[in-house]
């Protein structure tokens, strides 16, 4: 029995508080969890949705106020503002682009005269995840090859959140484009040649190989062991300073000299006969060039009359280049050719000439006299004369015997 009276008293004083409060908020602006909905429920980084709101007017008066939206107690844009006619409700919306993670959205509700509002329905709150999208391009991570967009996949990408960054060459934990000593090799980058690799620091001649691998430090197309032989500098690629490579200069040593052309040993600016072929350079119109050397199957022909002959010019050389031309001259006939084949029709001493041009432009000439004869009748006598001989020789030996008997 006092069970069943304390509860009436209970419940009596709680219509009664309630009634109370009824009385005390003329006005009244509410939110409900049914009243929050999002443009798209998938819901990916840097994917701007739009968040909308319904506000209802529980009053009869006409109401005003604002409309907060928040991102983890974080106002989200700026407040929108309501109007809203007695017993009527109010949508209003705003745009959120979230970032990865957990999210607490929040609405809520700043009457314009909070005095007569009932503030135990003015906010809402929900709770939702945002899947990470690390380059935005609507692909979540953990399917993206690429998850910061940057084109390199991120198997082969040291940050492969950081589109900024892609390799940590000496595996510091700072990406190569902050990193100032990208190899580790305590050269800063600036004044590194091969920043990349620990194991060299210099490239004196700039092709790419470090000079601890290259064999050629100064690209002079000398190697290094060579130049420390002849004692010129491995990492100056013109030691004397005359403008020339070193191995392009015979005296890589010298600044006065440059140029060998016979190889003598004696520099061009010295030597009166630079190319050596036994003419004074004062003299000689091509004084670089070694003319070239005629060669002859042979040099005093005998040559029968009608018989065809061959002269033949195919050793002929030329010691610093080729031989671009070879012209015979017979009589008023002009042959070209290394060999060629001529048949003379008259007996006696006949002149033939040959000129060769090298590639510079150089020529030589020889001449010499050719002796036709009628070869084949000088046979056909010396054949009668044999037999002749020969039967003299039978019949005294045979014949003048048996008749003395």
């Amino acid at each position: 029995m006092k069970k069943s009276l304390s509860f009436l008293i209970l419940s009596l004083l709680i219509t009664a508080t309630s009634s109370l409060t009824a009385l005390a908020y003329s006005g009244d602006l509410s939110i409900n969890q049914a009243n929050i909905r999002f443009s798209n429920y998938e819901f990916s980084e840097g994917k701007t949705v739009r968040i909308y709101a319904t506000v209802a007017n529980n009053s009869s008066q006409d109401l005003l106020g604002v409309v907060r939206f928040y991102d983890n107690d974080k106002q989200i844009g700026s407040d929108q503002a309501i109007s809203i006619f007695g017993n009527r409700t109010d949508d209003i919306f705003i745009d959120w682009t979230p970032y990865f993670g957990n999210h607490r959205i929040g609405v809520r509700i700043y009457p314009w005269e909070p005095e007569i509002d009932d503030p135990s329905n003015n906010s809402i709150v929900t709770n939702i995840f945002v899947v990470q999208d690390t380059d935005h391009d609507g692909i979540p991570n953990e399917t993206d090859d690429d998850d910061d967009g940057d084109g390199v996949p991120d198997i082969q990408d040291d940050f492969p959140l950081d589109s900024s960054e892609q390799y940590d060459t000496d595996g510091d934990g700072i990406g190569n484009n902050k990193d100032d000593d990208d190899d580790g090799d305590d050269v800063p980058d600036e004044f590194d040649d091969m920043p990349l690799d620990p194991e060299e620091t210099t490239d004196t001649d700039k092709d790419g190989i470090g000079n601890i691998a290259d064999t050629d430090d100064d690209d002079d197309g000398l190697e290094d062991n060579e130049e420390e032989n002849i004692g010129s500098n491995p990492l100056n690629p013109d030691t004397d300073e005359d403008g020339v490579k070193d191995g392009e200069d015979a005296f890589p040593l010298n600044p006065d000299e440059t140029l060998d052309t016979d190889g003598d040993g004696i520099g061009n600016n010295l030597d009166t006969d630079d190319d050596n072929d036994g003419v004074q350079d004062v003299d000689d119109e091509f004084p670089l060039n070694k003319g070239p050397r005629i060669n002859l199957n042979d040099e005093s022909p005998l040559v029968s009359l009608l018989e065809n002959y061959t002269f033949d010019a195919s050793s002929s050389y030329d010691e610093d280049g080729k031989i671009i031309s070879y012209l015979w001259k017979i009589g008023d006939h002009t042959f070209e050719g290394n060999a060629i084949n001529h048949i003379f029709n008259s007996t006696g001493e006949h002149q033939v000439s040959l000129t060769i041009i090298d590639d510079d432009g150089e020529s030589r000439t020889k001449q010499l006299t050719v002796n036709v004869s009628n070869l084949r009748l000088y046979k056909q006598i010396g054949l009668i004369i044999f037999i002749i001989s020969l039967a003299f020789l039978i019949y005294i030996k045979y014949i003048a015997a048996r008749n003395e008997n």
